[in-house]
């Protein structure tokens, strides 16, 4: 240890919480609570006082992210700066980011980079959500005050940040949930692999009935909640379809009350604050990527960025993916961790387990926090691994953002230093039309549902002159067309899409 330059950024505190709702919705725990606990663990877990943190960063709530989850009881007005009244810090400089779930991940190497640089000494990283808490509050016509004021500086990035996501192409077509569009690039794997419906339901079931095992054990999960492959694959009242090929209960679940916390500073500090190196986690390598807008994608069944973003993490650390022991791949949905699988090379009868937490379906998906969770789990785990190297990946958007971490307890060989590893596709943009007119083929489709019941279908389509892709609403979406479409049978079917200022639409009718 003694060879390692004082410089190095470490990890040296972790914290999580998790609160039920209570039954006295007056007591009930508030977003910056939820992140004020975990930074009072992670605070006891590094064995330090909240008087040497000189740096708050913090992941955007839920409730500063969008209109659709805005809190009817107020807000902090400088969220760092509530989770450090919370534990008693007064940081000189916090920051506020901007959307995504890759943002947890990004905040590490981000903070490694500014305590190297002497920027900081000391930085804590923290977030999280109470969205369970807020929504029984709101049914249960309770009165909370969650707003708050706090002086001081903090440097908010705003909502939004990097490549643009969405477009109005895409709203103008209903495309305004997340769901949607993993269900579009889960539709297009499926139809790519040949499956059947029924055979690409049964290996999502497959593929996350482990992690619901690994949340079942773990005492932070919201949901904690064992499942076999065949409860999750098997359509039930509960387990009712939502937007195709995803069932409630594979899909992440953001009604939580969650928090996480992370604490870095470097081996010359955690020297002189005498932290044991048996606490110290380095982070080996890291990486980001972007991809393009939906339409734009070479392909939509797979993430160019997603690819570039381990391989770089992996090569800046030194790793190839099978020296990776212990792994955290986000899962809002099953084709990220399929992706994420193919990526890395990991086979299906491979015995790592692909997640730390249980992942956001079981374990909870609090928001933009998710990964936080991840990293702080996979901490915990290297420390009783200390040889072992482990994985941490957070994506956000529609497969748009991605973020890669490598950690260990093991000293690194070679001196930490930070990397431009920002990836983003140069490839050539597939082409696509606002406004499409003539005969197409389907590329991929989703098909809506409201309490079980089919209610309308979108698709991305390809036009056969031209070749340009396009979204459309199908017309007249009786029971039957939505069923046969919802179980594959209309999918190589050539249809006749008809563009409008209010979208495309298209229909099989003209075939007779």
């Amino acid at each position: 240890m003694s060879q390692i330059p004082d410089k190095t950024p470490i990890i040296i505190g972790v914290g999580q919480s998790v609160e039920q709702v209570p039954s006295d919705l007056l007591t009930a725990a508030s977003h910056a609570d939820m992140a004020g606990r975990a930074a009072l663990a992670a605070l006891k877990d590094a064995g330090i006082s909240e008087t040497h943190v000189d740096h708050i960063a913090c992941t955007r709530i839920f409730s500063d992210s969008s209109p659709a989850y805005a809190c009817p009881f107020g807000r902090a007005d400088k969220f760092p700066l509530a989770v450090a009244a919370r534990i008693g810090a007064k940081p000189v400089t916090s920051l506020y980011d901007s959307i995504g779930g890759q943002t947890p991940q990004t905040l590490v190497a981000e903070c490694a980079e500014g305590l190297i640089s002497g920027t900081y000494e000391t930085a804590l990283i923290a977030g999280g959500e109470a969205l369970a808490n807020m929504r029984a509050g709101q049914r249960a016509g309770v009165k909370l005050d969650w707003s708050e004021t706090h002086e001081g500086a903090c440097e908010d990035r705003g909502q939004f940040h990097g490549p643009m996501i969405i477009n109005a192409t895409e709203i103008n077509h209903g495309m305004h949930e997340p769901i949607m569009y993993y269900g579009m690039m889960e539709t297009a794997r499926r139809i790519a692999a040949g499956d059947s419906v029924q055979a690409y339901q049964d290996k999502m079931a497959a593929l996350l009935a482990p992690l619901s095992n690994v949340a079942a054990r773990n005492p932070y999960a919201m949901f904690p909640k064992g499942y076999s492959a065949a409860e999750l694959a098997e359509i039930t009242t509960d387990n009712r379809p939502l937007v195709s090929p995803y069932t409630k209960y594979i899909v992440a679940k953001d009604g939580v009350n969650q928090g996480a916390s992370v604490i870095m500073t470097t081996v010359g500090k955690a020297k002189a604050l005498g932290i044991e190196p048996t606490k110290w986690v380095f982070l080996y390598g890291h990486a980001q990527g972007s991809e393009r807008l939906m339409l734009e994608r070479e392909n939509i069944a797979k993430s160019n960025a997603m690819e570039a973003a381990f391989s770089a993490a992996l090569s800046q650390a030194s790793m190839t993916a099978s020296e990776i022991k212990h792994l955290d791949l986000y899962s809002c949905f099953p084709i990220v961790v399929s992706l994420a699988k193919d990526a890395l090379s990991i086979e299906d009868d491979d015995p790592r387990p692909l997640t730390q937490t249980g992942g956001l379906p079981f374990f909870g998906g609090p928001g933009n926090n998710y990964t936080l969770h991840g990293i702080a789990s996979l901490i915990e785990t290297l420390r009783a691994n200390p040889d072992d190297m482990g994985l941490a990946y957070g994506n956000g958007g529609w497969m748009s953002k991605h973020a890669v971490g490598i950690y260990s307890a093991r000293p690194p060989v070679k001196p930490w230093s930070p990397a431009q590893n920002d990836w983003q596709d140069t490839s050539d943009l597939a082409a696509y039309t606002d406004i499409a007119d003539g005969p197409a083929k389907i590329e991929s489709y989703i098909v809506r549902y409201k309490r079980g019941a089919a209610i309308g279908a979108i698709i991305i389509g390809r036009l056969d002159r031209g070749g340009e892709r396009f979204y459309a609403k199908l017309e007249n979406a009786d029971e039957d067309t939505l069923a046969r479409l919802a179980q594959g049978e209309l999918t190589d079917k050539p249809i006749l899409v008809t563009g409008g200022k209010s979208g495309n639409s298209f229909s099989f009718a003209w075939l007779g």
